[in-house]
């Protein structure tokens, strides 16, 4: 068994599958003035994507630890691949992009935590930052990518071109899957029956404190990467730039904020290896709510200035994402890791149901300031838990 290849091929099919999670950010301006959409309605179409999400990570943890999780991969890019194509093909107003987009959030949910629980099996406590660090930055790059197709091809393809074409990728990766072999996990066929009678083994104090700075971490992290791409398009027409300029070299620059990332969480896993997952989480929790703090006030700093905040901003906001998975993987039962992970993704995804859509109505009632501001103060509840779990006992 080749651990390498199998990470490195997971990794590829994450990469392709998650095109799916930003396309919409991709192509939001050009939507909203296509249908007269509000801030407010763009939010609540991202945070049904993360209700998908949530509802069917709750499926999934209850069947990862008996079932081989390769198989919800491969369903799951194979939804999310089919209703993006239904939305490019189909939709043209509100109602049936929430519904579409929500299905889609059902589809990626099969991959991601599924990911992880072959990782936890394959990899050894030592080993799993660096591991984890890969798998994440797969789906970091690839969330970051369908914002760099769109910048480049939305002016000669059309909003639904750029749809279709990151939607043809996750099936794309949902038929990869299928010819990765995985091998059988330890949990076993009576993991299942456990687990309605150990719930309080992945509810433990340690747990929990992990799981609430993860929280924090993905409020901020997710509403930060579903609008910094809008956000961009805004500071280019203040710049000066005319709409179609804006919105390419907006989501170019999007992408290559969210991009980085790719590379933080392989040296942010590699460096809580080294010195310890808490003292590297919050060294990058500070950075990043410091950049939440200051960049929706700056639009008139030049070019060169807010690009090197925005390469601060995107590496650091997700360096510190593989720490946590393999935090709770460290304070878990072997026999519960799965389901711990999977509640672990529903807490923190939870809240990602309403930091989009809070950001989207702090926005339109009051400005890219207030909202990038109250986004970073929530998240400082990260790093006091993160403190607080460093003085609990084993």
């Amino acid at each position: 068994m080749n651990k390498s290849k199998i990470l490195w091929g997971m990794s590829i099919v994450q990469f392709l599958a998650m095109q799916i999670w930003f396309n919409f950010s991709a192509v939001m301006p050009v939507i909203e003035e296509e249908w007269g959409l509000t801030s407010s309605q763009s939010g609540i179409i991202i945070a049904f994507f993360h209700i998908g999400y949530v509802g069917a990570i709750i499926f999934y943890s209850l069947l990862i630890d008996k079932y081989n999780p390769k198989y919800f991969i491969v369903i799951g890019a194979l939804i999310a691949g089919i209703s993006g194509i239904a939305f490019a093909i189909m939709a043209e107003g509100f109602w049936l992009t929430l519904l579409l987009r929500m299905i889609s959030g059902i589809g990626i949910a099969g991959i991601y935590v599924p990911g992880m629980r072959i990782l936890t099996d394959l990899f050894p406590v030592h080993k799993r930052g660096e591991a984890v660090g890969i798998y994440v930055g797969s789906l970091v790059v690839g969330s970051g990518f369908s914002l760099l197709v769109s910048g480049i091809l939305i002016e000669y393809i059309g909003w639904q071109g750029v749809i279709f074409i990151t939607s043809c990728l996750s099936i794309i990766g949902s038929m990869l899957m299928i010819f990765i072999k995985i091998p059988n996990l330890k949990g076993g066929e009576n993991a299942l029956k456990f687990q309605w009678n150990i719930m309080k083994k992945v509810l433990k104090k340690k747990n929990l404190l992990v799981n609430a700075s993860y929280a924090g971490h993905s409020w901020e992290l997710y509403a930060m990467w579903a609008w910094i791409g809008p956000f961009l398009v805004y500071y280019f027409g203040v710049q000066g730039l005319a709409q179609t300029e804006a919105i390419r070299y907006g989501n170019i620059t999007g992408a290559l904020v969210i991009m980085v990332g790719g590379i933080a969480t392989y040296v942010g896993g590699k460096l809580s290896d080294q010195f310890g997952h808490i003292k590297v989480a919050n060294f990058f929790l500070i950075i990043s709510i410091s950049c939440s703090l200051m960049i929706g006030w700056l639009d008139f700093v030049p070019m060169i200035l807010m690009f090197i905040l925005l390469l601060i901003y995107g590496f650091s906001i997700v360096a510190d994402s593989p720490i946590y998975n393999v935090a709770i993987t460290n304070v878990s039962d072997p026999e519960v890791i799965g389901l711990a992970l999977g509640v672990q993704s529903v807490i923190g995804f939870t809240v990602t149901i309403f930091s989009p859509m809070i950001f989207g109505f702090l926005l339109q009632s009051f400005s890219w300031g207030i909202a990038f501001t109250v986004i970073g103060l929530v998240t400082i509840v990260s790093p006091i838990c993160m403190l607080v779990l460093k003085g609990q006992k084993d």
